[in-house]
């Protein structure tokens, strides 16, 4: 889901954007707010994917709300002043909603900012550490940070992603084990390697991973099991 914020000094403007956001599948309203001023605190301590701004209001323009945040969301600006339309391109706004607007201007708008979002997804998956591996003829890089854990095949391994379907690719687990960072994954049964920051419990026979998952764990790996307890 895309998460977004409406910021507008106008409640009406927000109920209106609100409605449209919920029309719209795969966007996700989190909040809104006429107080630009509290908004920022709310923006530099949450994900925010698109913001919906409007450019004149009472303490601060949209323009100078924008060099308060530390992050950086995909913006659409709502004015029901044209004159600041050049303004919001060049700073690289996906679009510019001139007030009042209806639906599909809407949709447009949305449609664009889909797209920027996408590719700075894109853009920041590219330099996440991961691993190449070959699976289904094509070669699929596999970022480190997405492991939940990894199953041994014999001669093949199923990678467990956190938001995607797993991968199976050929190489031998003790293989595909060194070339994983040794402080983030641990091997802790002949038949898998979890991603640490993704244990939720532990027992003296299994553990469990954040997506409820039961992993075993072997006779030789208690050592390993009892060091992690011991760091946490």
């Amino acid at each position: 889901m895309i998460k977004c914020v409406v910021i507008d000094d106008e409640p009406l403007a927000i109920s209106l954007l609100n409605q449209y956001i919920r029309q719209y599948e795969g966007l996700q309203m989190m909040d809104g707010f006429t107080d630009a001023l509290e908004s920022i605190s709310y923006l530099n301590n949450n994900q925010v994917d698109l913001l919906f701004l409007d450019i004149l209001m009472p303490d601060i323009t949209g323009i100078g709300l924008l060099k308060k945040l530390t992050g950086s969301p995909v913006i659409i600006f709502t004015s029901a002043h044209r004159d600041f339309a050049v303004d919001g391109y060049e700073i690289g706004v996906a679009d510019y909603l001139l007030k009042p607007f209806d639906y599909e201007r809407f949709k447009k708008a949305v449609d664009r900012a889909v797209e920027h979002i996408r590719q700075k997804q894109k853009d920041n998956a590219d330099l996440l550490p991961g691993i190449f591996v070959r699976s289904e003829y094509k070669l699929i890089k596999i970022n480190f940070q997405d492991i939940l854990y990894i199953e041994s095949m014999d001669d093949y391994i199923r990678i467990y992603l956190q938001d995607s379907k797993p991968v199976i690719t050929l190489i031998r687990l003790k293989s595909f084990f060194e070339k994983l960072p040794a402080n983030d994954f641990q091997r802790v049964h002949r038949r898998y390697i979890v991603a640490l920051n993704r244990i939720s419990s532990v027992e003296s026979r299994k553990l469990t991973l954040s997506n409820g998952t039961e992993i075993p764990v072997g006779d030789t790996y208690q050592q390993v099991i009892q060091a992690f307890r011991e760091k946490h």
